[in-house]
């Protein structure tokens, strides 16, 4: 992909990924900031949701936006409202409804995407260059169709996806994996398991504000402190080489 990718060595780096970060949730979104900053600094990514539950950003959010502007380093767009509008099957209701692109025809993913990054451009300063599914459900965003929109790789649970199709292989722990909390305990052991055993694959600390309600905080610093005690070093999807060929295009 680069030669920053080339050089990237997965055993000794990992990522941290903050979801859902709305409006809705800016109390959520400084405690999780409060309480990684310490830990790892800006070195953070922060998946944006545009538009959530249908309520675009607007003005009286810009002291929120610069704030999660200034404190992660890595901003993605996660989705336009992020619930699914119509149907559902087994995911949406393990997921409460939250897996926004199933079930959306090419039509109005093309709007969704355009839309978001629509507001992307006008609250946040620019485009953005990384994007993550809700539920990590894709629907018809794949790689070809984000990269007509400046998107140029796609967070999957098990994998960092560029749009010429180049993947990292993923170790995610995700604990906010339904309403039902034994699903969320398992989310955290299949991390654990994955972190174990696939020994390629880049860990992946995966934060959603309801964690937070659902009193998962002590055991996500412990397991961002693992990580560093081991001697891994935050890194970010883009200062490893993912989305590059958006700024290459700016340039």
């Amino acid at each position: 992909m680069t030669e920053t990718t080339a050089r990237f060595d997965v055993s000794r780096s990992f990522c941290v990924m903050l979801h859902d970060v709305a409006p809705i949730y800016a109390e959520h979104v400084a405690t999780f900031t409060k309480s990684m900053s310490p830990l790892i600094g800006n070195v953070m990514s922060a998946a944006v949701v545009p538009c959530w539950a249908g309520v675009p950003l607007t003005d009286k959010d810009r002291p929120f936006l610069d704030r999660v502007r200034d404190e992660y380093a890595n901003i993605q767009l996660h989705g336009y409202e992020h619930f699914r509008p119509t149907g559902g099957g087994l995911v949406s209701k393990i997921a409460d409804g939250k897996d926004e692109l199933n079930g959306l025809d090419p039509a109005e993913t093309d709007r969704r995407l355009e839309a978001g990054q629509e507001i992307f451009t006008r609250w946040l300063g620019r485009p953005a260059r990384g994007f993550i599914a809700p539920t990590y459900k894709i629907g018809c965003a794949t790689p070809d169709r984000l990269a007509r929109f400046g998107i140029h790789y796609t967070v999957g649970y098990g994998k960092v996806t560029s749009s010429t199709g180049e993947q990292l292989p993923l170790a995610s722990w995700v604990w906010d994996v339904s309403p039902i909390r034994l699903l969320c305990r398992a989310g955290y052991r299949l991390g654990e398991f994955q972190y174990r055993f696939f020994k390629q694959a880049l860990p992946c600390v995966v934060l959603h504000p309801l964690d937070l309600e659902r009193g998962f905080l002590p055991q996500i610093e412990k397991t961002v402190k693992k990580l560093l005690n081991a001697g891994r070093t935050p890194v970010l999807p883009e200062s490893i080489g993912f989305g590059v060929q958006n700024s290459q295009a700016e340039a």
